[in-house]
């Protein structure tokens, strides 16, 4: 009843007055769209979904690319038509993903590996292996790689272990699995990444030199971006000649008479899913090639197999 008589009444009054403060009105905003969000979650608890969803909808008003309020709108199952908004989903906001991984640093190991057999690093390493013997390369022709999303270093120890002479760079949104990344160590106790930074994955590689990097690897990256047109965009300026991008993305049935998606949808459990046309319609538009795609169960979400693929692509120039 409080939040209807600010919406009605005070709201109103404010944005009309004399005195009406910027700062007062955004810091409003902020507590408005957590208290919507926070309604939406009794709400949906409670079993009153169409209540929940306006509430989501509400606090999407206020951003309209809150990552709260579009997951739980995501994980709602309404069976009536109405995804105006999640059909045009994109992206979530960083500082949804930020908070999200920050809360989860500190057991996120013990969590995704032993409890729900995450195995992404492994498949994207392994592909990249296999990349490799397909080109007639060896490991030692990797000399400079960029871990994008390295969260904790899964995936940067395994290079460190195996490619000793790669200088590994790493970048996350957590600045919580950043600072645990920049303690890993490899198996000869030497430091798993050169560097690691607190950015957005695109941003980041805007600031490496052209043609200035082997291989870039994104580890269960991307089904937390969604669109990744700008990654690839920046990936093919930055890589060299055949240089490779290896990445997992999780799969949906995507059909082909539903053109709003264009492949690219964030499912019910709060990440996004890509579609194999998705993902060779826009390598080619950047100029790589589909080197391997290879169809895997990526880890469990609860007793169920979390379906998806491990991606190579080759840079064609």
């Amino acid at each position: 009843n409080l939040l209807r008589e600010a919406e009605d009444h005070s709201l109103p009054i404010l944005k009309v007055s004399d005195t009406f403060d910027e700062y007062v009105w955004r810091s409003f905003q902020d507590q408005a769209l957590d208290l919507y969000n926070n309604m939406g979650i009794v709400e949906k608890k409670q079993g009153s979904l169409h209540e929940a969803v306006m509430y989501f909808r509400k606090a999407l008003e206020i951003k309209s690319n809150d990552g709260h309020a579009l997951v739980q709108l995501a994980s709602i199952d309404r069976n009536d038509g109405k995804d105006d908004i999640l059909s045009n989903v994109n992206e979530l906001d960083p500082e949804y993903v930020s908070a999200l991984f920050d809360g989860y640093s500190s057991r996120f190991e013990s969590e995704l590996v032993d409890v729900l057999h995450y195995r992404g690093h492994i498949l994207v390493y392994d592909a990249l292996k296999s990349a490799l013997q397909k080109l007639e390369k060896s490991t030692s022709s990797i000399q400079q790689v960029v871990d994008l999303g390295c969260g904790t270093g899964l995936l940067g120890e395994l290079i460190a272990n195996d490619m000793p002479s790669a200088i590994v760079s790493g970048v996350d949104l957590s600045r919580r699995m950043v600072d645990i990344s920049r303690q890993r160590r490899s198996r000869n106790g030497d430091d798993v990444y050169a560097s690691v930074a607190v950015s957005d994955a695109a941003e980041y590689l805007s600031t490496r030199n052209e043609r200035s990097v082997d291989c870039i690897l994104a580890s269960d990256v991307f089904i937390y971006v969604g669109d990744i047109e700008k990654i690839l965009g920046e990936s093919a300026r930055v890589l060299v000649k055949d240089g490779l991008v290896g990445f997992t993305v999780e799969s949906f049935d995507f059909h082909r008479e539903d053109k709003d998606s264009r492949g690219l949808k964030l499912l019910s459990c709060g990440r996004f899913g890509h579609s194999k046309k998705y993902i060779h319609d826009i390598a080619a538009s950047k100029g790589f090639d589909v080197m391997s795609w290879n169809d895997c169960v990526l880890r469990k979400q609860g007793q169920n197999d979390v379906i998806g693929a491990v991606v190579i692509l080759r840079k064609r120039f």
